[in-house]
């Protein structure tokens, strides 16, 4: 069995509004797991000055990965150009977008299976 990793990082107050607000508009309720699904979900991208900011990194934030899954980060890591695992981590945290593929139930329609997703989340 996989040992769990801890990963964290800085990032400024500024930063970690941006990257709040990126998790809400993904669909995460934290922002722990939105932070490892974009670390180990997004496709190589090159590395831009966008998003950075001026103020001091005072504000920790971190994930649990297991050693396979940190592998898989760094890989995508070098892909996308990047030498360091903060820069990016503080990359993919601002500028990611999580994707996903539903599939319908073969017994329902897609109304049916957006309106249990609704219920869902109001029940939550």
């Amino acid at each position: 069995m996989d040992t769990t990793i801890d990963i964290h990082f800085h990032v400024t107050q500024e930063q970690k509004k941006t990257i709040d607000l990126r998790a809400l508009e993904n669909g995460f309720d934290n922002t722990s797991a939105y932070l490892k699904v974009v670390a180990l979900k997004t496709q190589a991208f090159t590395l831009t000055p966008a998003g950075s900011s001026t103020g001091e990194a005072s504000v920790e934030l971190g994930f649990k990965v297991t050693e396979a899954q940190k592998t898989k980060i760094e890989e995508n890591m070098k892909e996308s150009g990047c030498e360091e695992l903060t820069e990016y981590l503080k990359y993919v945290a601002l500028h990611a977008v999580v994707t996903a593929v539903v599939e319908v139930r073969s017994t329902g329609s897609l109304d049916d299976m957006l309106a249990r997703i609704a219920k869902a989340k109001s029940n939550g």
